[in-house]
């Protein structure tokens, strides 16, 4: 097979669709030049001479890569939400007053010196309170989207 009217992708099939035209899969847009830029970073040559194509069976492979990858920005998102909501708890515990007489202070109190005060959701500056409402989203798409791939 003459290797500029083969897949770009593997050069051993002819290419069953382009690189560069919008497909859609499962309700998703797909432009496979754009997946394998966003997936490892690779710049085709499109254009010129010869094909600039992609066949099936390489299209499958970069689906499963695309989606490998966001499962990993997903779950590296989730695990550093999980982190700092946990740095945040024990912020909070080690703030937390050794006596009874320290217990029953009210809220207006002031701290004593050395200490920081607890972090309290009104104190939590606005970006802090979006990143928590995220962090919450992430964690419910996750969830879904794993339910979804499991039944497939």
């Amino acid at each position: 097979m003459d290797v500029t009217h083969a897949c770009r992708c593997c050069l051993r099939c002819a290419p069953d669709k382009d690189l560069t035209t919008p497909y859609t899969h499962l309700g998703k847009t797909e432009i496979y030049a754009d997946m394998i830029k966003e997936s490892f970073d690779i710049h085709l040559v499109v254009g010129g001479s010869g094909s600039c194509g992609i066949c099936s069976a390489c299209v499958g492979r970069l689906r499963d890569a695309s989606d490998f990858k966001l499962q990993v920005q997903r779950s590296q998102a989730e695990l550093r939400a999980r982190l700092q909501l946990e740095s945040i708890k024990e912020e909070e515990s080690t703030v937390e007053p050794d006596t009874p007489e320290m217990q029953e202070e009210d809220e207006t109190s002031e701290p004593v010196s050395g200490e920081e005060p607890p972090v309290k959701p009104e104190m939590l500056e606005e970006d802090e309170i979006l990143d928590e409402r995220f962090r919450e989203s992430l964690v419910l798409t996750t969830g879904l989207e794993d339910m979804m791939m499991c039944d497939v």
